[in-house]
């Protein structure tokens, strides 16, 4: 069964606490929002069989407007080991691989929202 909203704020929550970096999370904060239900469009192989068409479920949670673009949660597609994935907002979907992440903090860094270099050491996951 799909994340509820309930259960994806739940983890976005985690998820934040999680960021060391205070700077890092009070700006992902701000353009955090609601989540909000969505489809996203795969472009691999067959059809998950719980789902006739390859569009999977996932929700928006952050919004970066000036360039149409966002973070969203799916447990479908790349989820399974990397659940936060940058999108599009006009028409999300999960893209390449490359952009999905095993953290909300490796998310928003890869994100155009975020321009600041990474502190020593870091490595997206």
């Amino acid at each position: 069964m799909p994340a509820d909203e309930a259960a994806v704020t739940a983890n976005v929550a985690a998820a934040l606490a999680t960021i060391s970096d205070r700077k890092l999370a009070s700006t992902l904060k701000l353009r955090l929002i609601q989540p909000r239900w969505c489809l996203l469009e795969w472009d691999y192989g067959h059809p998950h069989h719980e789902f006739p068409e390859p569009r999977y479920p996932g929700f928006v949670v952050a919004e970066f407007v000036e360039s149409g673009t966002g973070i969203a949660y799916s447990e479908y597609g790349f989820g399974p080991v990397n659940p936060w994935g940058l999108v599009w907002l006009e028409r999300p979907g999960y893209g390449m691989d490359s952009g999905w992440y095993a953290s909300l903090e490796g998310a928003f860094r890869e994100s155009m929202a975020w321009d600041e270099p990474p502190p020593p050491g870091y490595e997206v996951e």
